[in-house]
């Protein structure tokens, strides 16, 4: 939507929620910009060269592309089996990788590439080593292809903290004031805030930045 409001031509992405990805379909045009749909499965290389090729097909160019597919999982270290590993991996590093690579083909000079990682990446939890390995590589990803694709394509990340989306939903009051205490600014990001980081990246107004990790966290990862 934040894309949208500034006119973008969006494709919203989707494995197999077709219904979700109508929704946001939808609320991007309501924002006042265009949208499509597709699917696609992107722990699949090939998936994703595809998915590339049909937006292309679809809007006639490709100048930014937002890696933000992700999958919360808490399992702990003693738990974690090589299913759980492997997806992880594969939809956290494999997928923004051959996104990455398959847009660059078709991307004009000054397209942009934002990877959205999270504060994981840079400071472990309690628990979900697979997580926060997976994110952590994810900030790597990016570094070695903003270096890979300069000066023509710019690649930058954004780390996200604790953000009032459905995945902290089930936490209970007592959880989350634990959490404020913890985080300097006080509070939760809202969606839009992070949205708007993202957005930064991918503009003209962040044309000298490259290679970077936009820490968005309330000050939780000073």
């Amino acid at each position: 939507m934040a894309f949208g409001r500034r006119g973008a031509a969006v494709v919203v992405h989707y494995r197999s929620n077709s219904s979700g990805a109508e929704r946001v379909a939808a609320r991007v045009e309501e924002a006042g910009g265009r949208a499509a749909v597709l699917q696609a499965d992107l722990r699949e290389a090939a998936a994703c060269e595809r998915l590339v090729a049909e937006t292309v097909r679809t809007f006639g160019r490709l100048d930014v592309l937002v890696n933000n597919a992700g999958l919360v999982d808490r399992t702990g270290l003693w738990e974690v089996t090589e299913a759980l590993w492997d997806e992880q991996m594969d939809l956290h590093v494999k997928a923004p990788f051959f996104l990455s690579r398959a847009a660059a083909r078709v991307m004009p000079q000054g397209g942009s590439i934002v990877n959205v990682g999270s504060m994981r990446g840079l400071l472990p939890g309690p628990g979900a080593p697979h997580y926060a390995v997976s994110k952590a590589a994810v900030l790597m990803v990016t570094r070695c292809l903003a270096h890979a694709l300069a000066p023509r394509i710019r690649v930058n990340a954004v780390a996200p903290g604790y953000t009032d989306t459905r995945v902290h939903a089930t936490r209970s009051p007592e959880d989350r004031r634990r959490i404020e205490e913890e985080i300097p600014v006080g509070r939760f990001a809202t969606p839009e805030e992070v949205a708007e980081a993202v957005v930064f990246l991918a503009s003209d107004e962040a044309g000298y930045i490259t290679g970077q990790t936009l820490v968005v966290t309330g000050g939780l990862a000073l």
